[in-house]
């Protein structure tokens, strides 16, 4: 029996996978096209280290899955591939120097939700992240985890959306940046649930949710893999995951919709993008290892347990979600009133 796991709302009705998606008798057809572009290309590409580009400090949510899939995908196509986290501006230093890298397929950019929601939050972007950048293939979505600190008086999220209605202003919320997922993710609860908070933007999921450890900051929203170990270890409680059911490794943290605030409800991704003149081949090489890289059993069991859910699409289905998730974001964005700061 063919499976396929895709959990963004623009993947469809309960979960069914957008145009674009593959079973895998279809990664096997894509797997059979890339050998015979590997027949004239490969013998030139990739015949020195890749350059994968991470637009975010290291330790946050896309910075680990890029390293868990940087490994299989190496050992795939025979060629070391470094890591080089490029953050700032909420994610659009990194993406804008892949942009703008030579159109070589050796600089990649591992993408996430920051690229569906640039174009609303900035005026003036160097870059145009749905024409400058080519969908190579998505891997992963990602829940988000509305964290506290262990010892925070909120014990769950009905509490904690009362102690910020009873004392406005007086929490502070930590995010990756302005228009970063973690902020985005924050923003859509914060109006759902019709609380005010002070947003204290740091760079990248690693400093907010450190920021949420040392008190600095009461709460932030950093997608599962940034926390999970804090989580683990009792050191965050989870109030809720963002996610449309549980997520296996947080059994007993219930989703925003089980507690009250369905419209909450959103995850992010981990995928690859190349520049936009990237040579078809490159691409289709890069596609089909990306895709052969999460069928890796052990890589299948590091990203759940990271709390990833996987959702494999090829380079046009990541391509039309992109589209789809950026209007959607528009949307949110121009509701919530945000703008970068």
């Amino acid at each position: 029996m063919e499976s396929t796991v895709c959990s963004m709302p623009s993947c469809g009705p309960d979960n069914r996978p957008a145009a674009g998606t593959l079973t895998r008798r279809g990664l096997a057809a894509l797997a059979l096209g890339a050998a015979a572009a590997r027949g004239v290309f490969a013998q030139s590409f990739p015949n020195r280290p890749l350059r994968w580009v991470v637009p975010w400090p290291p330790g946050g949510s896309t910075d680990v899955i890029a390293r868990l899939l940087a490994q299989e995908v190496s050992q795939e196509l025979g060629t070391p591939i470094v890591i080089d986290n490029r953050a700032g501006a909420g994610g659009m230093i990194g993406s804008d120097a892949v942009a703008k890298a030579a159109p070589d397929g050796y600089t990649a950019l591992v993408s996430d939700g920051a690229l569906a929601t640039a174009s609303s939050l900035y005026r003036s972007l160097p870059f145009d992240p749905l024409t400058d950048l080519r969908p190579v293939a998505l891997a992963v979505t990602l829940p988000h985890a509305i964290v506290v600190k262990a010892d925070s008086p909120a014990r769950d999220l009905a509490g904690f959306i009362a102690m910020a209605k009873a004392r406005p202003g007086a929490v502070d919320f930590g995010s990756g940046g302005v228009g970063s997922p973690l902020h985005l993710a924050g923003e859509l609860f914060r109006t759902t649930a019709g609380i005010t908070w002070n947003h204290v933007p740091y760079r990248g999921a690693g400093p907010a949710v450190t920021a949420v450890l040392s008190g600095e900051v009461q709460v932030a929203v950093p997608s599962l893999p940034a926390a999970i170990a804090l989580l683990r270890d009792g050191s965050l409680r989870a109030l809720a995951v963002t996610a449309n059911r549980r997520v296996s490794v947080l059994p007993d943290v219930p989703t925003v919709a089980e507690a009250g605030l369905p419209d909450a409800a959103m995850a992010g991704w981990v995928g690859l993008h190349l520049p936009a003149r990237a040579p078809e081949e490159a691409v289709r090489l890069l596609e089909a290892a990306v895709m052969k890289a999460v069928e890796v059993p052990a890589l299948r069991a590091r990203l759940l347990e990271q709390g990833g859910d996987i959702a494999i699409a090829d380079a046009a289905g990541y391509g039309e979600m992109l589209k789809a998730e950026s209007a959607r974001w528009s949307r949110i964005i121009a509701a919530a009133g945000i703008k970068p700061e």
